[in-house]
């Protein structure tokens, strides 16, 4: 009897309650007192909003307040549970909000420099490939001159040699010119040599012979 005196309050108090139930969370956006001492009973020096900062001076765990002062240098009493060593949740919140739109500003900026680097990286890859093209034509054209210096610095030293055999050359032909030349001054002058002995030689015997017959005449006219 006493379990169904219990149970019918209690179906009535929940048939009372509303068909359609919704949580609901208070809001941190409120106001706190700052008072003149340390009780209810002080003066309201100034309303405090939610997340304003304050620093403390002292703590009074007995009457559960703490001396603080305002930003504006006022100082007052305020309830110790009403303070927080972290901002408030609104505030954190707008920071968080602040910081991921900062995160969201750089992660696009860091998307766009990335993207600058992939275009660059391309223009210095074609770069590179241009450079290395033009350093494979420039190798190219440095082996084909030093095949033609070679060349020409063997036409070159082939005619050193040749000029050197063309001097040595002209000098024999001037050599062998002089002894050609002194040859004939001396052939010349044993034919002169001759002739002029032979002349002499004629000399002699021309007068030789006119004695002989001069006296042979002598001797004839004395025969007679």
């Amino acid at each position: 009897m006493t379990f169904k005196r219990l149970l019918l309050p209690l179906l009535l108090m929940t048939l009372s309650q509303p068909l359609l139930a919704e949580t609901r969370y208070v809001t941190d956006q409120f106001e706190i007192t700052l008072r003149s001492g340390a009780s209810t009973s002080n003066s309201i020096l100034k309303m405090l909003k939610s997340g304003q900062p304050v620093t403390v001076i002292e703590d009074d765990p007995e009457s559960k307040y703490t001396l603080v002062q305002t930003a504006d240098g006022k100082q007052g009493y305020v309830l110790t549970r009403y303070l927080d060593n972290l901002p408030s949740a609104r505030q954190r919140l707008a920071a968080l909000q602040k910081k991921s739109e900062q995160l969201k500003k750089t992660i696009a900026q860091l998307r766009e420099e990335l993207k600058q680097y992939k275009d660059n990286l391309q223009s210095d890859n074609q770069t590179i490939g241009q450079l290395k093209r033009e350093l494979q034509a420039t190798q190219t054209e440095l082996d084909n001159l030093k095949n033609a210096t070679r060349d020409t610095v063997q036409v070159i030293e082939q005619n050193r040699t040749l000029q050197q055999r063309i001097t040595r050359l002209e000098s024999e032909k001037q050599l062998l010119e002089e002894e050609n030349r002194a040859y004939k001054d001396s052939t010349a002058m044993d034919w002169f040599v001759r002739g002029a002995g032979v002349s002499l030689l004629a000399f002699f015997i021309g007068i030789l012979v006119t004695r002989i017959r001069w006296r042979k005449r002598d001797s004839w006219g004395e025969f007679r």
